[in-house]
């Protein structure tokens, strides 16, 4: 069983966008006793978010354009009093990283935050991996060529070829789909770039 670890919040910064009400001082209690700095704020007049490292925010009196982002960069934790579609389906499209529902008591903050950065870990590390593979099919065209020029210059078949491009590929420390990048970009000197390609050309 794989257990992640309880991150530790301690002088964390968290922006809580909703009006001053009972629900807020019971969330900043909670969040005092976890170190962790809060600064309230209503209406929305943060720009920069680059000082903050969680937000929650209100669902109720939220609207389209709050946030000046598509993707959040930091966990959001939605503030959930009202639960009709509409404000539901509004809190669904912020992509928020947990929720936490009104009234707010002595209980469930510590629960959201933990929610909150293990949820935007996973989806950033998800969205990390959905890049390299998009790179990498976008990328495989011209691995494909470069085998292919490979097997033509040696005579040798594809897996042969594709062999020469893995090592070289470790011989310079990045991915399949970049030593392919740069071989192509050296075209002038194409077989130099390669010792194994430049002894086997000289062993002919």
């Amino acid at each position: 069983m794989i257990t992640q670890a309880i991150p530790n919040f301690s002088n964390k910064t968290a922006l809580i966008i909703h009006k001053t009400d009972g629900n807020v001082d019971a969330l900043l209690s909670q969040l005092r006793r976890f170190n962790i700095e809060s600064v309230c704020q209503w209406p929305p007049r943060a720009k920069d978010f680059a000082p903050v490292d969680i937000v929650f925010f209100d669902v109720d009196n939220g609207f389209d354009g709050m946030f000046p982002w598509s993707q959040a960069p930091i966990p959001l934790i939605a503030i959930i009093g009202s639960e009709t579609p509409g404000r539901l389906a509004w809190a669904i499209s912020q992509n928020p990283s947990a929720y936490l529902t009104t009234p707010i008591g002595s209980k469930g903050v510590f629960q959201a935050l933990v929610t909150a950065f293990h949820n935007h870990t996973d989806r950033a590390d998800l969205q990390r991996e959905v890049a390299d593979l998009r790179e990498r099919l976008r990328c495989r065209p011209l691995v494909v060529h470069t085998i292919l020029r490979i097997m033509s210059i040696l005579a040798i078949d594809e897996d042969a070829a594709f062999r020469l491009i893995r090592d070289e590929s470790m011989r310079r420390r990045v991915s399949v789909e970049a030593c392919c990048q740069e071989l192509e970009a050296q075209a002038d000197s194409f077989l130099s770039t390669i010792p194994e390609l430049s002894r086997s050309i000289a062993r002919k």
